[in-house]
């Protein structure tokens, strides 16, 4: 199933019910499916969701600070061979 937004979101006997959307080829949102998650289950569920989110966002900002960082190497070590 594949999320890219959130349209309805109820919490019904017990259940957090969240219908998930997804935009098609014609640029119109449509529904992708529903993610049910059982109310005991809802704190861990969703601090792991966001946890996991939290440890991708750190990946993904030291990989663009090292790819940052050897590009200014790179640049550095051509403009030293420039220079002589």
């Amino acid at each position: 199933m594949l999320i890219e937004g959130l349209s309805n979101i109820t919490y019904v006997n017990g259940i957090l019910r969240v219908q998930c959307t997804m935009v098609d080829p014609s640029g119109n949102e449509v529904e992708s499916g529903t993610l049910e998650i059982p109310g005991t289950n809802l704190n861990a569920v969703l601090n792991g969701l966001v946890n996991s989110a939290k440890a991708i966002e750190d990946k993904l900002s030291t990989l663009q600070e090292d790819n940052s960082n050897s590009s200014d190497k790179k640049e550095s070590k051509k403009n030293k061979k420039t220079k002589k």
